[in-house]
């Protein structure tokens, strides 16, 4: 089958709405696309390699101009005719017929849509106008503002590119997502996803573990580290609050929100409690639960209330089938969370738990979505 005769396509201005607009970026730009990135440059260089803006009028204009060559398609994104910031598609290959596409926007001009608008309108172009069948985009893997842009346009994250990048002297790890002209826009899931947050009681509220959660939690892993070490294993490696901000910032990087699992924060009267949580839904149908309390906040049916509403949104709204607790023989408190909810008991696992050098049976508790259903409402 003979190649096309691939021709170089022009950058079409893209009008996405009455205010927003995606403009081909021009030479005559250098003076205010080189002033945006000098009021930005700071918070730009953590995430990509920016070059510091030229201080003379010629040699801004020299810069543009090499950008310019070396760019493929490049839009300068306005807002009321106010430049907020850029996205531009580049190392496209007609023959693979795939791109990579890069963005960002200028500091107080985030949160507002804008860059989630401005990449829809780009892969829009770039499989209408390109014929391009995949468009990618890369992330630094902790940038969850970035990662944040295509996951609300439902593309789903493909790789992890690991040590792939060093800005600065840091060494990053890469988030991928692509979208593929197929499946543009992506079809939604067949099952619901979790929800992000949402609210159990006047008391309780389940949402996403932030950033700012990080030092809570260490204070409550230090402080208990003898009653939550007892049963969770994964307290031992918390040596340091060093070791617990590497690794509470790698697993939220690394938390895909399309894959079905899911991990919520436990807000008692505006405090962290502790969490719960899911794993992956298996090929059967089922999905396991798992959860931590406050020594401190034990008794006052916290967890029972938490993980109730958390079955629920699982089994009723998703359409799982079962449910599975696992916990530990002798951990009775975290025992009593599915005897008090209606589970069925399916066994120990003899030695199956490994704590603190010793090995501990685990009690395996489950419940089925009939069951859940025929359960008395107050119970």
């Amino acid at each position: 089958m003979p190649e096309k005769n691939f021709r170089p396509i022009e950058t079409p201005v893209l009008q996405i709405s009455e205010s927003l607009v995606l403009q081909p970026a021009e030479l005559d730009d250098a003076e205010r696309y080189f002033k945006l990135v000098a009021e930005n440059y700071e918070r730009l260089t953590r995430w990509i390699r920016v070059p510091r803006p030229p201080g003379t009028v010629e040699e801004r204009r020299k810069a543009q101009a090499a950008n310019l060559a070396n760019s493929e398609h490049w839009w300068l994104i306005e807002v009321d005719s106010v430049l907020v910031g850029t996205i531009a598609l580049h190392h496209v290959e007609p023959i693979e017929r795939w791109a990579l596409v890069g963005y960002w926007l200028g500091e107080g001009f985030t949160g507002k849509g804008h860059m989630t608008l401005s990449l829809k309108a780009v892969i829009d172009w770039a499989f209408s106008g390109l014929d391009l069948n995949r468009v990618e985009i890369q992330c630094a893997l902790n940038n969850v503002t970035s990662a944040a842009i295509p996951e609300r346009l439902g593309i789903r994250r493909e790789a992890i590119r690991r040590q792939s990048e060093v800005i600065n002297g840091v060494t990053l790890d890469m988030a991928s997502y692509v979208a593929v002209a197929d499946n543009w826009p992506p079809k939604p899931s067949i099952k619901a996803l979790p929800k992000k947050e949402f609210r159990v009681d006047s008391e309780i509220l389940l949402r996403p573990i932030l950033e700012s959660d990080c030092d809570t939690m260490w204070d409550v892993f230090d402080s208990g580290r003898e009653y939550l070490g007892k049963f969770l294993p994964w307290i031992a490696e918390y040596k340091s609050e060093m070791d617990h901000t590497r690794i509470f910032e790698s697993r939220r990087a690394e938390k895909d929100n399309f894959d079905g699992s899911c991990a919520y924060a436990i807000e008692y009267r505006g405090e962290l409690a502790g969490t719960v949580g899911s794993g992956l839904p298996n090929r059967d149908n089922g999905i396991e639960v798992g959860y931590w309390l406050r020594q401190d906040l034990q008794g006052r049916g916290i967890m029972t209330r938490s993980v109730k509403a958390l079955i629920t949104m699982l089994l009723v709204e998703i359409g799982l089938h079962r449910v599975t607790i696992r916990a530990a023989t002798t951990n009775l408190p975290s025992r009593g969370i599915p005897e008090r909810l209606g589970f069925t008991h399916e066994g120990t696992m003899r030695d199956g738990g490994f704590v603190n050098g010793e090995y501990m049976d685990i009690d395996i508790y489950s419940i089925l979505d009939h069951e859940w259903l025929a359960r008395p409402t107050n119970a």
